[in-house]
């Protein structure tokens, strides 16, 4: 009688719906890169916010979003866009992604006209190999 009682009290807590946990472990997985990104930014935003006793609702009038949008932002979970982070950096007055410069001498934007090499595609039975010369 006991186990039939636990049984059924078990059963009435127990969700219909099967699991999607194994769904949303593997989406995190997938995202890991950008989503760490975001929560990077996150932690920057809510440190200024609190070095400067800004507050959530002041940071989103001045980014022109709702309270709940920043909200989400400082959960650390947005795919935030460059155009949104130019706009934190601008209403909180600092820098939250920092690209850094290439050096002068390597990787350099020259500015004369690009050489282009010449490919031909060359058949050999069932592959097609790619020769490059040079122009």
């Amino acid at each position: 009688m006991v186990l039939k009682d636990l049984k059924q009290k078990i059963d009435k807590v127990v969700s219909q719906q099967p699991s999607r946990w194994m769904d949303k472990a593997l989406w995190d997985e997938a995202n890991e890169a950008w989503l760490d990104r975001s929560a990077d930014i996150a932690l920057r935003i809510l440190g200024i916010l609190e070095a400067n006793c800004i507050s959530q609702r002041e940071l989103a009038e001045k980014i022109g979003v709702s309270p709940q949008q920043v909200n989400k932002i400082l959960k650390g979970n947005e795919n935030l866009t460059l155009e949104t982070i130019a706009k934190l950096e601008a209403a909180l007055g600092n820098v939250l992604l920092l690209i850094p410069e290439r050096a002068p001498d390597t990787n350099a934007v020259s500015r004369k006209k690009p050489v282009f090499k010449k490919c031909a595609l060359k058949t050999i039975g069932t592959k097609t190999l790619k020769t490059v010369h040079p122009a």
